[in-house]
């Protein structure tokens, strides 16, 4: 072993005796390249089915973000998206990054969280046949699972419920779509 060692050092090229790799750039494991614009979690085609409870929004606009479970109203947090035939869809990662949480959750349907740097999480609820596992890391656009159901939001049929947070604060998913995280407000 001691002389592979030694014959490795005898011969590798030059340009690695000077430094030549920790000269290179580091390559991003986590986190979100900032080339990245935010790009729907859910397959084409599909719609909101209710959409980011926005305080300021319009009182049309604000009763159709509310979920009722158990004759209760609770404004919503994300956005569900559906298929207009409700069948089912991938679900995929929006940005880059690393996976944080897989939990199976009946209330909520099963949960998926991934962190993309920068203070940005995401979280996704009704998810089914989840492809991925905590610590993954997950490129821009890789599925990740499919869309399900979930007690909560019945209503809403086989949808993916998804949020994003910056810095902790929810933010509107809709609102930022096609835009980098450094364009975000």
């Amino acid at each position: 072993m001691i002389s592979s060692l030694m014959f490795y050092e005898v011969m590798k090229p030059a340009d690695e005796e000077a430094g030549g790799i920790l000269e290179q750039p580091a390559e991003t494991v986590s986190g979100t390249p900032e080339k990245e614009k935010m790009m729907m979690p859910a397959a084409e085609g599909a719609v909101a089915k209710t959409a980011f409870y926005d305080a300021k929004a319009e009182a049309g606009d604000q009763e159709e973000a509310l979920v009722v479970f158990n004759d209760t109203y609770y404004e919503s947090t994300g956005v569900d998206y559906v298929l207009e035939n409700g069948k089912t869809f991938a679900v995929s990662a929006p940005l880059s990054g690393t996976v944080k949480d897989v939990r199976e959750d009946a209330f909520l349907g099963n949960y998926i969280e991934i962190d993309h740097g920068n203070g940005v999480v995401s979280t996704f609820q009704s998810v089914e046949d989840i492809a991925v596992k905590k610590d993954d890391t997950v490129s821009q656009g890789q599925k990740i699972g499919e869309a399900g159901r979930s007690i909560l939001n019945e209503s809403a049929g086989i949808h993916v419920h998804y949020e994003i947070t910056k810095d902790g604060e929810l933010l509107n998913p809709s609102a930022l779509y096609g835009k980098a995280i450094s364009e975000w407000k």
